[in-house]
């Protein structure tokens, strides 16, 4: 009778430990999965609220920074983009005693719908008056940066420095307003 008790015993105790194995395989593991799962998505979701939040805080600076961007951008009209960038840069070059060589204006649209009035300039002057110029470039209300800027040596000495210059202005659509 001892025996048949603990062949009962044992084939409970092997029945259990196949249910405990399911349960930990087929339950209990893809329930703790779907709970770090969850864990992680609700602690991005956080994240993505707080930066949410922060933006609204924000606003007001955004729109005031956008407003800005928008006044200060080229004129809506290519000919006349084009005249006032070049007339700046005109003013700019006199101002720094910067000489150029030549001045080639160009239109791209970009992917997100606004245009640019890229610029490659050629030109020439010491080191003082090249950084007298891009400072006034990039520092004018106009919407303009400089993209690249390559500097050559003129003469033995390096009192001379020629200058390749890329710069682009923005030209923004009225539907972005």
């Amino acid at each position: 009778m001892k025996a048949v008790q603990r062949e009962k015993w044992l084939v409970n105790l092997a029945i259990a430990a196949v249910v405990l194995l399911f349960g930990d395989r087929f339950v209990l593991g893809p329930l703790v999965t779907t709970w770090k799962e969850r864990k992680e998505r609700i602690e991005q979701l956080d994240q993505q609220v707080i930066r949410g939040q922060a933006l609204m805080d924000r606003e007001s600076a955004i729109r005031r920074k956008w407003l800005e961007m928008w006044q200060t951008a080229i004129p809506r009209t290519k000919s006349v983009s084009e005249n006032q960038v070049l007339q700046s840069v005109d003013r700019w070059a006199r101002e720094s005693r910067i000489s150029f060589t030549s001045i080639k204006p160009t239109w791209r649209v970009s992917d997100q719908g606004h245009q640019l009035l890229e610029c490659r300039a050629n030109g020439f002057g010491d080191l003082g008056e090249i950084i007298h110029f891009v400072h006034a470039l990039e520092s004018d209300d106009l919407a303009l940066r400089v993209n690249l800027i390559e500097l050559t040596q003129r003469d033995e000495k390096g009192s001379s420095i020629g200058m390749n210059l890329n710069f682009s202005g923005l030209l923004l659509p009225e539907a972005m307003k």
